[in-house]
């Protein structure tokens, strides 16, 4: 069933609406623990395999990076306190259909980074119950079966109410910050020659500076979630406060910790004892926090890494399922997606209905989920566009909506917007080719998509013109550009090298400002899109 932008349908006599139920610390729990899922139990030896030593800086780096892209938020998400953040806000600055597209984009990330999540849960618990986990890394049918099982379990839990699902959220991200601080305190006692050796004796940047590059986009996906404040606005409590402090607290939060388990990662890895050669930072891609614990002579600080692992894993699924049914929920109560997603359970004031589509659609992705890397890198592409859709988003609400009262107001926002935008734009650059092709596609799949829900009007294609070109100039630009940022690539045809590092940054950037301009300019010289809280009978308008 589709919405008729000429026969928009009345909302119900008596709809039932959703509960305010989340504090403060409750909502950085929901974010803290959105944020920190699998990547960080892996995320230095991948990082560390393509910079060395550098990955602390590239891991500092993204998070001064995931600051700038999450500051927007606070306070956008402060001012418009709606459900499904990454797809109300820019529909409210930048018009339906352009919201629609970020609404697409991000509930992709969404229900397929929960598939991957998930994996990884099986991979961890592999560890322990033999059988499903093939050799090579795939998930066996008995692993399968588990992982859906899991998925029913914390939709479940999330259908019977978010309070719930957010207690679950205080309970799992503490167990799962305690053995990861517990692994960055004992490991200080175990640094290789005074714990700077292993920065200074092989060469600080052994891969060079586009190396750190590299490993700031294959580390991106373990900070996605930050906007996890800003999702279930309607259900949180003083959202105008709550959700600013929350949204910032977290990002500081992890990035702290993500610092802190880095280094003593670096400085503590002993080579002979985890089966590398001395100074081959090439080849720890394989090296996991817990095999660095074995290596201190430690297996029980091993054992309490894995353990955090299936703990952080788990919560961060459990997580996921929240905020990614929010999204369908969102987009349908504005007849921007199927009707029946945009209902909440009388009973338990909840998006049952859409918690359940999302999780279906996890489910097909944990049935042909082909291989965690790529799917991590498609899943931070299509992340990576909604975010900087938020930062152009700030700048145009502010010109076309100056009356809303702004709890938290961003300073510098003028800098800081297209700033955003600009350091989206590179990160899906080195996200590497094929992938930024395969996101581009999927992304621009919601072009057509569309049409089952409204029949856009030349001035709204007009809007979102700037979209498609974004999305096709990326692309081009992956093909043309610097043939490193290469990542598992199964099509015959190979980026051509037509420029390098850093030139490849000045194209990025000069690209990056003039679509910020274009979409700028394409919202504010036309009336902003409808409130997404005045309710389907408010949004209905001639096609």
């Amino acid at each position: 069933m589709t919405a008729s932008s000429s026969s928009p349908v009345p909302p119900p006599a008596n709809p039932a609406e959703l509960r305010r139920e989340v504090g403060l610390g409750g909502l950085i729990s929901i974010t803290v623990g959105g944020i920190i899922g699998s990547g960080i139990f892996a995320l230095m030896a991948t990082m560390g395999s393509v910079a060395g030593p550098a990955a602390l800086v590239g891991l500092l780096l993204l998070g001064g990076v995931i600051v700038v892209l999450a500051l927007p938020y606070a306070e956008l998400g402060a001012a418009y306190p709606q459900t499904g953040g990454p797809y109300a806000l820019p529909r409210r600055a930048l018009g339906e259909y352009a919201g629609f597209l970020m609404g697409w984009g991000y509930f992709l990330y969404a229900f397929v980074g929960t598939a991957a999540i998930i994996d990884v849960f099986i991979e961890y618990l592999g560890t322990y119950l033999p059988g499903l986990v093939t050799t090579s890394g795939i998930i066996t049918w008995t692993g399968i079966g588990i992982s859906l099982v899991f998925l029913a379990v914390f939709t479940l839990l999330n259908i019977v109410g978010i309070k719930w699902g957010s207690v679950f959220a205080v309970v799992s991200t503490a167990a799962k910050l305690i053995p990861l601080l517990l692994f960055a305190v004992v490991g200080l006692f175990f640094l290789r020659e005074g714990g700077l050796g292993n920065f200074t004796d092989f060469g600080f940047a052994p891969f060079g500076w586009t190396g750190v590059m590299f490993a700031m986009a294959l580390g991106f996906f373990a900070f996605t979630g930050f906007e996890a404040a800003v999702i279930p606005s309607e259900e949180v409590r003083n959202p105008r406060r709550t959700i600013p402090i929350a949204t910032i607290a977290s990002v500081l939060i992890v990035t702290g910790i993500y610092a802190f388990v880095g280094f003593t990662a670096i400085a503590s890895l002993h080579w002979t004892a985890v089966g590398v050669p001395v100074g081959a930072w090439g080849q720890t891609g394989g090296v996991l926090l817990s095999n660095l614990a074995d290596g201190w002579g430690l297996a029980a600080m091993g054992a309490i890494v894995v353990a955090g692992a299936l703990i952080s894993t788990a919560g961060a699924g459990g997580d996921w399922v929240l905020l990614q049914g929010r999204m369908p929920y969102a987009m349908a109560k504005d007849n921007l997606f199927f009707q029946k997603l945009g209902e909440v359970d009388h009973r338990f004031r909840t998006p049952a209905i859409a918690l359940v589509f999302a999780s279906v659609l996890t489910a097909v992705v944990l049935l042909a989920l082909p291989s965690f890397p790529e799917v991590v890198l498609i899943a931070s592409i299509t992340a990576l566009v909604p975010y900087g859709a938020a930062a152009l988003s700030l700048t145009v609400l502010r010109r076309s909506d100056p009356g809303t009262p702004r709890p938290f107001r961003l300073p510098g926002a003028s800098v800081l917007a297209p700033a955003g935008f600009v350091l989206a734009t590179i990160l899906i650059y080195w996200a590497s080719w094929p992938w930024t092709l395969v996101g581009g596609i999927l992304m621009l799949a919601g072009f057509p998509l569309y049409y089952l829900f409204r029949r856009p009007n030349l001035r709204e294609l007009g809007q979102v013109a700037w979209v498609a070109v974004y999305l096709v100039g990326l692309i081009l630009l992956s093909y043309l550009g610097n043939p490193y940022f290469v990542y598992q690539n199964f099509l015959p045809i190979q980026p051509i090298g037509l420029y390098g590092t850093p030139l490849d940054l000045l194209w990025l950037t000069i690209f990056g400002l003039a679509m910020y301009a274009w979409a700028y300019r394409s919202a504010v010289g036309s009336p902003p899109g409808p409130s997404p809280s005045a309710g389907p009978r408010a949004h209905g308008r001639e096609g």
